[in-house]
């Protein structure tokens, strides 16, 4: 096992630096949403653990990559335009009797580890990766984590950008024909180990475990923090989004994906975050039957500042199965109704790190 002070086996190079730096500069973005995203994506690409209450989605600009460990994405392989959605189709009331039911399945406690047994959790990632205003796709990444009983000892990482990509604008032969670098990956690949999961507290000039947790990197100090109590939580979740976003409400959703898709929450957690969502104004059920990697589940959404985000819950077991964002306006050439990011989650408990679950 590694020591805390060489915690990350695998860091940036020359080239991938240069590219984040380049992100820096000023680039056209009529979008103040995706404005908001980018800042906080470089920070945590930086190495920085964003502190409470900084958003963390966003759109993709060509050589810049999200960092935070377990988000988590999938989208169905040939639908890019959401034909099953219909806005409005449940009121906030129906939507939150859905979730109180869920909230009802989700048992009292989680699967204990044993002694060398881990928590996985695996993620299927297609992120939309966007370039002037003449291409954007949806990139494909898997992503495999192994979280230790003592989540202080030493943790496992993978991702693999596969190459694969749904175009949304352009094409890729259009973009070879330009010249643009489409054999890079899009985002770093590989393994990285490190303690408390903490991948670049080196980068950062700090020790391992002393960054503080946060909606968007959560650790147990910091979901020990978070009342159960549902009317207190959403005090909680209120106060941590104030400022952020462009839309109060729709922050609210995506603070609760964010810490949902680390597949780090407690069962109690779990269902108190529920409860919390059926209490924000205008959730609706947007699909009935959403789709996620072959998992069905209810779509709970808000939508506001053009875009809808979806959180996605299977009704039989409580399980939160993943999330997607769809644009409901047109966008530099992208229509409206167009899934931009989809998300997909399993969480199991396999027999060691690197060990993942048999069938």
């Amino acid at each position: 096992m590694s020591s805390h002070e060489d915690n990350v086996r695998a860091v940036w190079s020359d080239d991938e630096l240069d590219r984040a730096l380049a992100a820096l500069q000023p680039v056209p973005e009529p979008n103040k949403h995706a404005l908001d995203r980018i800042r906080a994506d470089l920070l945590v690409a930086a190495g920085a653990r964003m502190p409470v209450g900084e958003p963390t989605r966003s759109w993709r600009r060509w050589s810049w990559w999200l960092a935070a460990v377990g988000t988590v994405v999938a989208v169905m392989a040939s639908v890019l335009i959401v034909q099953t959605v219909q806005f409005g189709d449940e009121t906030t009331d129906a939507a939150a009797g859905q979730l109180y039911r869920a909230a009802d399945r989700i048992t009292a406690v989680d699967v204990p580890l044993g002694p060398g047994q881990y928590r996985y959790v695996a993620t299927h990632a297609w992120w939309m990766n966007t370039f002037d205003e003449d291409y954007a796709y949806l990139a494909e990444n898997v992503e495999e984590v192994w979280i230790p009983a003592d989540q202080t000892q030493e943790w496992l990482w993978r991702r693999d950008v596969t190459g694969a990509r749904k175009w949304l604008v352009g094409s890729e032969t259009k973009a070879k024909a330009e010249g643009i670098p489409l054999d890079e990956p899009d985002w770093p690949e590989g393994e990285w180990r490190a303690p408390c999961g903490d991948w670049y507290a080196t980068e950062a000039g700090r020790k391992p475990c002393t960054a503080e947790g946060n909606w968007q990197s959560p650790d147990t100090a910091f979901l020990s923090t978070l009342p159960r109590d549902p009317a207190e939580l959403y005090d909680r979740l209120r106060t941590d989004t104030a400022g952020q976003g462009n839309d109060a409400d729709l922050e609210m959703v995506v603070y609760v994906a964010d810490v949902l898709r680390t597949g780090r929450v407690p069962a109690d957690l779990r269902a108190s975050l529920y409860r919390v969502l059926a209490k924000v104004p205008g959730l609706e059920i947007t699909d009935r039957v959403a789709n996620v990697d072959g998992h069905k589940g209810t779509a709970f959404g808000i939508s506001a500042a053009g875009f809808r985000h979806d959180v996605i819950i299977d009704p039989v077991t409580g399980q939160f199965i993943g999330e997607r964002e769809i644009t409901e306006d047109d966008l530099d050439g992208i229509p409206a109704g167009t899934v931009t990011e989809y998300t997909s989650v399993a969480t199991t408990v396999v027999a060691g790190m690197g060990v993942r679950p048999s069938g």
